[in-house]
């Protein structure tokens, strides 16, 4: 089972790397940058490449998932994402390819910019934790609901002080880590309901952190069941795509610059 549970976690992020290689193959090279205009085209096919792995991740978590005789909710939900980070990471790639024409530094970005968004926004918000510290007044919380772990999702809140409380906000950094296809990954298991305990306990924690909630009551707010929360496999799945969007968009302004009877 943890097997199955880990490769689930992590072939998203590999479908993301894969896909940034593809793309960069696909328009690397001196007559990548000559069809430059042509970005959407140059995307197409790292992005079906990438479709077709997302189909062999699903078929090699469907027989893990039938081997240990558990559903394949999993399997699905990590073929699914892997598809569409496969399309985000390889527009990246296409886009890193088209800006910068030496192939030592082409690779370099961009397999720098790859890995920074699977595991450096990860590790720099884990990074940032101890820079949200604070120390702010708390009240006595009442009629608290929990989840199923434990976690406070709704509460009351008295006049009745409890004193300032050093805690960290975390709320404020944690949408960074989200950017991370793992992290959407266990996100989107969590709220599906398709994760193991462990997958469904990271899930309540990150959305946890990402809510502040883990002290109630900081300023007296209360909070209701139908308080906000913030959706953490969109937000993650928006930052890349803005990401890609942009590199995109300065690739296909560099290549009009250098073409411009092309780019019109």
């Amino acid at each position: 089972m943890l097997t199955y549970v880990l490769a689930s976690s992590l072939l998203p992020a590999a479908a993301a790397l894969t896909a940034v290689h593809w793309g960069m193959s696909a328009q690397g090279g001196a007559a990548g940058h000559e069809r430059g205009g042509r970005l959407p085209a140059a995307v197409l096919a790292p992005a079906l490449r990438s479709l077709v792995f997302a189909l062999l991740i699903l078929l090699t978590l469907l027989m893990q998932a039938a081997a240990a005789g558990l559903p394949g909710a999993l399997a699905a939900t990590s073929a699914g994402l892997a598809a569409v980070e496969g399309a985000i990471f390889a527009g990246m790639g296409v886009a890193v390819a088209a800006l910068v024409r030496r192939r030592f530094l082409r690779l370099l970005l961009g397999w720098s910019l790859a890995v920074f968004i699977v595991a450096g926004t990860v590790a720099a918000a884990s990074f940032l934790v101890p820079a949200v510290r604070a120390e702010e007044p708390v009240t006595v919380a009442l009629n608290v609901v929990r989840a199923a772990d434990g976690t406070p999702v709704a509460y009351d809140c008295s006049s009745i002080a409890l004193g300032t409380v050093e805690l960290y906000r975390t709320e404020r950094v944690t949408w960074l880590a989200t950017a991370s296809p793992t992290v959407v990954f266990v996100a989107l298991a969590g709220e599906s309901g398709a994760g193991a305990d462990l997958l469904g306990w990271l899930s309540a924690a990150l959305q946890q952190a990402a809510d502040g909630t883990a002290v109630p009551c900081i300023n007296g707010e209360p909070r209701s069941l139908d308080s906000p929360r913030l959706p953490l496999p969109a937000l993650g799945l928006l930052l890349q795509t803005g990401v890609a969007a942009a590199l995109l968009a300065t690739a296909a302004a560099a290549a009009r610059r250098r073409n411009p009877i092309q780019g019109a």
